[in-house]
């Protein structure tokens, strides 16, 4: 294929002054070269994820609420309760249904209540559980904890305890993320040793099979604590009884800015 033809007809732009040509642009097709330019060479001492241009419509709110935010958490919760409460009603009326029906349907309609039953469950949210089902989730079997399951978190567990004790100055992040081996024990001695820390102000602790009575010293903990602004605590076995435990400790808290619990 020839491309002569295509070549005559780059030639017509090779005399284009770009000086008369950028002077020619109005200010808004200007910056819109100036938008294309920057997405085809970007400034390489930039974040990658803060190169792209923000293409949010959405007005600014304004600055964070503590107030606010905590009014919804409660707002929410006595939402659930309340609708958990409306579930329990409704379980009952349909099991006495279900109790008056004639002997050749009793079998059926057993079967369609106990599907109804099981489907409103498996909805249920932990934070929703009450206490005997949250005992049950407790008392259910946890993965087991072995050596060999290695984890690449490279923490040196006693000596970070140990600066955490010592309220060491340098320490302002404790990351345990992803431990598998330490016991409750060594996770509620973090909890109690942060209690009086005044310079970590970072304490993650995800996938470390932290259960309610690591939740429960970390509630206590934060009533106390002045410095830490982010806990993590996700992928546990902490039961909705944790969780609450450790929003009902915000309001003592005036630090705390982000709490992290999904999964």
């Amino acid at each position: 294929m020839s491309t002569s033809g295509y070549r005559r007809g780059l030639g017509k732009h090779e005399e284009i002054e770009e000086d008369e040509l950028l002077a020619s642009l109005t200010s808004e097709e200007l910056q819109e070269l100036e938008k294309i330019m920057a997405e085809m060479e970007p400034d390489e001492n930039i974040p990658i994820g803060l190169q792209q241009e923000d293409q949010t419509a959405k007005k600014s709110t304004g600055t964070f609420c503590r107030g606010s935010l905590l009014k919804y958490w409660e707002d929410e919760t006595q939402r659930l309760l309340k609708d958990s409460m409306d579930e329990c009603q409704t379980d009952k009326c349909e099991g006495e249904c279900a109790s008056e029906e004639p002997e050749d349907n009793k079998e059926k309609g057993g079967d369609r209540v106990k599907q109804a039953r099981s489907n409103k469950w498996n909805s249920v949210e932990l934070s929703r559980l009450d206490s005997e089902s949250a005992r049950k989730y407790n008392d259910a079997p946890h993965y087991p904890v072995t050596l060999d399951r290695p984890s690449c978190n490279p923490t040196d567990i006693d000596k970070t305890l140990e600066h955490v004790l010592s309220n060491a100055t340098s320490l302002t992040e404790v990351n345990l993320n992803n431990v598998e081996i330490l016991s409750q024990g060594v996770l509620v001695g973090f909890a109690d040793a942060l209690t009086s820390n005044t310079h970590v102000e970072v304490f993650n602790l995800a996938n470390t099979h932290a259960d309610d009575q690591v939740a429960l010293a970390l509630a206590k903990m934060l009533k106390a604590n002045s410095s830490i602004t982010r806990l993590n605590v996700e992928s546990n076995f902490i039961s909705g009884k944790g969780i609450l435990a450790l929003i009902k400790s915000l309001q003592y808290n005036t630090t705390l800015t982000e709490l992290r619990f999904h999964n």
